[in-house]
């Protein structure tokens, strides 16, 4: 091969090595770009916007694209009685004594505010006769068309925020709860009456941003959320929302992906979107150590400030006590 062809070849070969090596370098920084737009920015996150073409339809809920009542209940009322809050409860069908507890207890109290307990449908008959006949009793029911299961927890929780939104305009707080949680209902009117802070407003059980779960029982899949961390939350086992809150999330519920973990997603994910911090509820939620004091007699004050909520999983004769030990104190303070 003479020289000049070999000088030819070289060139050529070098424009090639220069070629693939711009095509390399320019599949980098796309894939750069791409990871960068995907775990870095909350805005592109896969939980978000990728359900902006979608009308609201207001009888859609996720993949229910009829959702409808099955037990509701009429609009909150409007007069000067109307309630600064009502109480939203999550409950499953067959828990028949835990809303026995919050009805002989701090349910259906005081006529200032109101208390449902919520639910998804059920694949028995002679269940569902039983949750008629208890609706017809104590008329406290609101029951939608989606199955009730621990993986539907959302669908139960963005049903109280459509409930709320469609029927309690004039009322200024929801304060969504778990059926195995005590309020104390005189503490929380007057807590809410004094509250300066009542616009797109949360107050809950703060949990920080932390890693994402995959294993165990909270595990989240990749396929649910790419990000390796979540941001900070509210449980939802007791939780206070102001009115504007709950309106604006029940919007983003259009556009925002589902996710099963209810408190995640909606004081999560969607607040994120709002903007707007979680407040911490620690200092008016009764301690395991005042909780322990009170059922044992030990004490005869509440603590300072008066506890709005208790920690979850009270027990029907715990929460008893608790309504004994509220109720005295009431009627000492004329609260």
């Amino acid at each position: 091969m003479s020289k000049k062809k070999i000088f030819i070849f070289q060139l050529r070969l070098r424009s090639l090595v220069r070629i693939l090596l711009i095509a390399v370098t320019s599949l980098n920084i796309l894939i750069i770009l791409l990871q960068f737009s995907t775990y870095s920015l909350p805005k592109k996150s896969k939980l978000f916007h990728i359900l902006e073409d979608v009308n609201e339809n207001p009888n859609r809920m996720f993949d229910v694209p009829e959702f409808k009542y099955l037990i509701s209940k009429p609009r909150c009322s409007r007069n000067s009685l109307a309630p600064y809050f009502v109480t939203l409860v999550h409950s499953s069908p067959t828990q028949f004594e835990r809303r026995a507890a919050c009805r002989n207890t701090w349910a259906h109290s005081d006529p200032r505010t109101e208390t449902y307990f919520l639910m998804g449908m059920v694949q028995s008959s002679s269940l569902q006769k039983r949750i008629n006949d208890e609706d017809a009793q104590f008329n406290d029911i609101i029951q939608g068309n989606f199955i009730d299961s621990y993986h539907n927890l959302t669908y139960k929780h963005t049903m109280a925020l459509k409930w709320f939104t469609d029927n309690c305009p004039d009322v200024k707080y929801l304060l969504k709860l778990d059926d195995d949680v005590f309020v104390n209902i005189p503490a929380m009117h007057k807590f809410l009456a004094t509250n300066k802070n009542d616009q797109k407003f949360i107050l809950g059980i703060y949990f920080p941003p932390q890693e994402t779960c995959r294993q165990g029982k909270w595990k989240i899949s990749y396929e649910d959320i790419i990000e390796n961390f979540v941001p900070e939350y509210a449980s939802g086992q007791s939780v206070i929302y102001s009115n504007d809150f709950v309106r604006e999330a029940y919007k983003k519920t259009f556009t925002t992906k589902f996710l099963w973990i209810d408190d995640l997603y909606i004081t999560g994910y969607i607040r994120m979107q709002l903007n707007i911090r979680v407040e911490p509820i620690y200092p008016f939620r009764l301690s395991d150590d005042a909780l322990q004091m009170v059922l044992n007699g030990s004490t005869t004050k509440l603590p300072d400030p008066m506890f709005i909520v208790s920690e979850h999983d009270r027990k029907y004769d715990e929460m008893i006590k608790l309504w004994k030990f509220t109720e005295e104190y009431r009627s000492e303070h004329f609260i």
